[in-house]
């Protein structure tokens, strides 16, 4: 395995993944977790489907969101350098794995042992904005949740028959999406003690659908929530909200609106 500078120089990136990218992940720093995540271009970007159940949610993913929402309004989906960054990087995925894992393994070493020297807790991310399963990360016959089975992983997807891996693997956790038409795969997902994330406009109800609403806007650590109950996510507008420069109430059964019926306030 090549040192971190060989590999990044061989890969062509300055790096695959980072603890303080996002302001979920600094709120998680501020709540004294320090988290790696790593963060692809989304959906088929880079010639890759990364997220094989996007249809409903696409438009509004989160890649186009943050930092990332300025550049792409500034320079365009196509030019923008983050989603180039992005793109790069999946495709390593794809084209090169034991590159890509050779580096992911050697950062996430470094990463925790970091976070570990400031006394602070440490987790992984694999899926910032991607939906791969932890089990399609491997390197030299072990996915990375058995490379690392010390260390806190966790996910949301979109996958609901991916439930089991909370069980097999005890070091990963995995929050579901409500894309605004899988709602019996997510009550068959809260019924078994999982957790599901729904996005809402603005306020955050005190339920939806009959079961518990929680904040889940103040940090990104969702393994530390009780399971059976939904995630409130506030929506966040994206690059695809904004025409001529004007931002556009966006019209999806993917975010929740304030008026819905079954939200319980």
């Amino acid at each position: 395995m090549g040192t971190i500078s060989a590999l990044r120089k061989k890969a062509n990136i300055s790096y695959l993944g980072g603890t303080t990218h996002s302001a979920k992940m600094r709120y998680s720093y501020e709540n004294g977790t320090e988290t790696y995540c790593i963060y692809l271009a989304p959906s088929n970007m880079s010639g890759y489907s990364v997220c094989p159940n996007d249809k409903f949610c696409k438009a509004f993913c989160l890649n186009n969101s943050g930092h990332n929402k300025a550049d792409i309004l500034a320079h365009g989906m196509e030019k923008s350098k983050i989603n180039l960054s992005r793109i790069k990087k999946a495709k390593l995925f794809f084209e090169d794995k034991d590159t890509f894992m050779e580096l992911l393994i050697q950062e996430i070493s470094r990463a925790e042992k970091k976070a570990r020297s400031k006394g602070m807790a440490f987790s992984v991310r694999l899926n910032g904005t991607s939906d791969i399963s932890p089990e399609d990360f491997v390197y030299m016959g072990k996915n990375i949740l058995e490379w690392f089975p010390n260390i806190q992983f966790y996910d949301y997807t979109k996958v609901h028959t991916r439930f089991d891996l909370i069980n097999k693997y005890p070091n990963y956790d995995l929050t579901y999406s409500y894309n605004g038409y899988n709602w019996n795969a997510c009550k068959g997902f809260l019924e078994r003690g999982g957790k599901v994330a729904v996005v809402f406009e603005k306020e955050l109800p005190k339920t939806f659908n009959g079961f518990k609403v929680i904040d889940a806007n103040g940090y990104d650590m969702r393994y530390l929530d009780p399971r059976g109950t939904i995630m409130g996510l506030h929506y966040h507008p994206t690059a695809n909200d904004y025409v001529n420069g004007k931002y556009v109430r966006p019209n999806s059964k993917f975010i929740v609106m304030d008026d819905d019926v079954r939200c319980e306030f």
